[in-house]
């Protein structure tokens, strides 16, 4: 009997230092990514007070630029309080927090999924969640290296799924709370409603699914979880209500007849989950099959959480269906959710065989994960080089010219990357017109009244093509066709 009670510590001592070992790695390895990335598009222009143009430096000067930047743009303070924040510290500071908040939401997942369960380190879950956020996002560099984007996404969906965790945990066993619990409770909510349309209003939709369940099994709602959803809805509104959004939307074209336009909305939101979900989906599906069957060992529980999740992805998604355009960065918070219910389906499946061919198939997954991260890796480190030398070549270029930099107009190349991982990929950089607010925004940053760029310079990639790449090889070959 001691000798299995010895065996069974020595195996929960090897898990958790396996679980901690895969943490780690996924800490270092999005470090790495974070410092080679550097400030792209609205980096730049978040670097400077939205009111007055001057560059940030304190506090009561963030708090009226965000002022400025919820009547005039948008709503989402929360985030761009951090996005403008982190402008204002060393760079590293930032690659330090957004590694630890990528992290973060995989844990949070896991918890999710897991519940109050002590004493077990699923690797193999861990794994999966990871392996389901590097490979799905149609914009993981946008959402989770863009040091503008992952305040606006992956902090957000970071900060909703958190504040689902005391939900989780009492459908799962309920818990006594002391008062002070619900008016805690009901600060964050106003808080996690205030961080992104979408994804407030898929997590709204799970809020309203926890106490929907609760009141139809006849059991106690506690006041936390009330004043939680009311604080919900406030932050919710206080987002939505935001005359930016309004300004902001002004600028989109849109059909004008209703029907159309609500139709095509609809589809570019069902084409959302086609082009890029349909992994998710399909896993939900057959691990939702399985669970079903294993029922009487499970439980009733174990079917409506991950129901829940996927209600609230599916309405994260759709919820866009009110904004006039759909951009793939926006998918963040609904896969988010979409993965936590496919790990929920996960942890509550059981029986050897079972998680064998799960083994099995995440060991296959995980060469086609080792096999895109040196490509991302390759992709990130190049265009990190190229950009390090065209921003050292600019910098050069100003310090020459001395005084009369303020008013010079700089030209330059711009850089085009290969892949979806890389946090320049689709958006803009230096481009022939410097006008706008982006092009702006870099040029103050160098000191300069304007920065354009001339031609697209990329860098060899065997297997991959880009449109600076196919432009070149195009020119190649028309020049060798016209040589005598």
């Amino acid at each position: 009997m001691q000798t299995d009670q010895n065996g069974q510590n020595r195996q929960s001592k090897l898990r958790r230092r396996l679980f901690g070992a895969a943490a780690a790695l996924v800490f270092l390895w999005m470090l790495l990514l974070n410092v080679l990335t550097p400030y792209i598009a609205d980096d730049f222009t978040f670097a400077y007070a939205f009111d007055t143009g001057l560059r940030l430096h304190s506090l009561p000067q963030l708090i009226k630029s965000l002022a400025y930047h919820y009547y005039e743009w948008s709503g989402r303070v929360v985030v761009k309080f951090f996005a403008q924040s982190f402008t204002m510290l060393p760079k590293f500071v930032f690659d330090l927090c957004n590694a630890a908040a990528y992290l973060g939401l995989g844990l949070v997942i896991y918890r999710l999924a897991a519940g109050r369960r002590r004493g077990r380190y699923d690797v193999l879950s861990f794994f999966l969640i990871e392996a389901a956020l590097w490979e799905v996002s149609p914009a993981f560099g946008q959402t989770n290296l863009w040091m503008c984007g992952a305040c606006n996404y992956l902090w957000a969906s970071l900060g909703l799924l958190a504040f689902l965790l005391p939900w989780r945990y009492y459908l799962q066993q309920p818990f006594s709370a002391r008062p002070r619990m619900a008016v805690g409770m009901a600060l964050a909510g106003v808080l996690a409603g205030w961080l992104s349309e979408n994804g407030s209003a898929g997590m709204l939709v799970c809020l309203v699914l926890c106490i929907w369940w609760l009141l139809a099994r006849r059991k106690r709602v506690p006041a936390w979880m009330w004043s939680g959803l009311g604080g919900a809805v406030a932050g919710f509104v206080i987002l939505i209500a935001a005359r930016g959004n309004y300004n902001r939307a002004s600028f989109f074209n849109d059909y004008e007849s209703v029907l159309t336009r609500y139709s095509v909305r609809f589809f570019n939101c069902l084409n959302m989950l086609k082009d890029h979900a349909l992994p998710l989906l399909f896993f939900f599906a057959a691990a939702f099959a399985l669970l079903c069957f294993q029922r009487r060992t499970a439980g009733i529980q174990a079917l409506v959480w991950p129901l829940m999740l996927l209600l609230g992805g599916l309405a994260a998604n759709f919820a866009m269906i009110l904004s006039p355009d759909y951009y793939e960065r926006s998918t963040h918070a609904p896969f988010t959710f979409l993965t936590a219910a496919c790990a929920a389906c996960l942890a509550a499946l059981s029986g050897r065989t079972l998680r064998r061919g799960l083994t099995c198939a995440a060991a296959c997954l995980g060469i086609v994960c080792g096999i895109h991260a040196l490509e991302a890796g390759y992709d990130i480190a190049s265009y990190s080089v190229m950009y390090r030398t065209r921003d050292a070549l600019l910098k050069e270029e100003v310090a020459t010219l001395g005084e009369d930099a303020a008013g010079a107009s700089l030209v330059t190349y711009a850089i085009e990357p290969y892949t979806h991982w890389c946090a320049a990929y689709g958006l803009p950089d230096i481009r022939e017109y410097s006008g706008d607010s982006l092009g702006l925004g870099r040029a103050r940053w160098y000191g300069v009244a304007s920065i354009t760029a001339d031609e697209t310079h990329t860098y060899p990639f065997p297997g991959h093509m880009n449109e600076a790449y196919a432009a070149g090889e195009a020119a190649a070959e028309a020049s060798a066709q016209d040589a005598p």
